[in-house]
């Protein structure tokens, strides 16, 4: 009688001990992903990708779709583009990749992938820095998605203008010049923000009876300043400037930019 109540105990927690471990499992399937992707990487001597659990859940959901819909693909329907997708679970990035695929196990999908060109390609490009893995079973098909990005400083408009403003004053200051006088200013960055394009408007940020020249540039890091504003910036011995700064999307990409008016003047 003892060992039918055991067994009975057995039988009825099974299913629940099982779905467990295929829940655990694919989570560490993700994981190893992550490390044997980085062992390649090691090898071109490409940077190693860090995990990003908000690209890992992008990459979840996308696999979970392609499970239910029996489809590889990277946009099924009424699905957002794979940035979006990305965009959507908060991630920020200025590029990004995604590999699809569906096998038995996990070495069957990273053995497709590094011998695939295109999907290798994304696997080791040293512009990436994260990357998130989402595995799902449906039978005994893993469906799963990788997704890499060159992620982006969480930074706020105010954050990203001071940012650009030390890129300035370092590059002045590797030229013997001096640093400038900087205005972050209100006006600038409601602008940036409203999408006005005028030059003329822009320069109302100059002080009256200077001479002044005014840019308009989306930027996805603060250090990616056009040259145009690098050489007028090396070639004022004194002077200042104004500077708004506004984040934002990059048209229907979901990747993450910041739209920058700036005002010299002498």
């Amino acid at each position: 009688m003892r060992v039918l109540l055991v067994l009975l105990v057995v039988n009825f927690l099974l299913p629940f001990l099982l779905e467990a471990q295929q829940i655990t499992s694919t989570s560490e399937m993700e994981r190893q992903i992550l490390d044997w992707t980085n062992q390649e990487r090691a090898k071109v001597n490409a940077p190693a990708l860090s995990w990003d659990n908000r690209v890992a859940i992008a990459a979840r959901l996308h696999s979970d779709e392609m499970a239910k819909q029996k489809e590889l693909a990277h946009q099924l329907e009424d699905e957002p583009k794979f940035t979006e997708r990305l965009s959507l679970q908060g991630a920020r990035f200025s590029a990004a990749a995604e590999n699809v695929g569906f096998g038995d196990d996990a070495e069957t999908l990273q053995s497709g992938w590094m011998h695939s060109p295109p999907h290798r390609a994304n696997l080791l490009n040293p512009a990436y820095t994260a990357m998130g893995v989402g595995i799902v079973r449906s039978g005994n098909r893993l469906w799963a998605t990788e997704d890499f990005t060159k992620s982006v400083q969480r930074l706020s408009s105010e954050d990203f203008e001071r940012a650009v403003a030390q890129q300035i004053t370092s590059r002045r200051k590797s030229r013997g010049l001096r640093a400038m006088n900087v205005t972050a200013s209100a006006q600038l960055r409601r602008m940036a923000c409203s999408g006005e394009s005028s030059g003329g408007a822009a320069l109302a940020a100059a002080p009256r009876n200077s001479q002044a020249y005014s840019f308009n540039f989306t930027a996805p890091e603060p250090d990616q300043l056009p040259s145009s504003l690098v050489e007028r910036m090396l070639e004022m011995p004194s002077g200042g400037y104004s500077i708004g700064a506004c984040v934002s999307q990059s048209g229907n990409t979901g990747m993450t930019t910041y739209r920058v008016l700036l005002v010299v003047y002498r």
